[in-house]
């Protein structure tokens, strides 16, 4: 009978210990996608920066001693 109790006593554990592997490899999981969304983000906001930038320098006047 002790054997019995110590034998469930110890598959209950287990089974909670697994619950919280479980959700904190969820969490874990949930940073590197965050890392690669940031990163695309900022890519994304760059080329939209680079695209004004140049739209803006090809809508200025050349200066005249560039010319050359």
């Amino acid at each position: 009978m002790f054997k019995l109790s110590l034998l469930c006593a110890v598959l209950s554990l287990t089974l909670t210990a697994c619950e919280k592997q479980k959700q904190a490899s969820a969490e874990v999981g949930v940073i590197p996608k965050q890392i690669i969304d940031k990163a695309t983000n900022d890519i994304n906001n760059a080329a939209t920066v680079a695209a004004e930038k140049l739209k803006a320098a090809e809508g200025e006047p050349v200066p005249a001693d560039s010319e050359k």
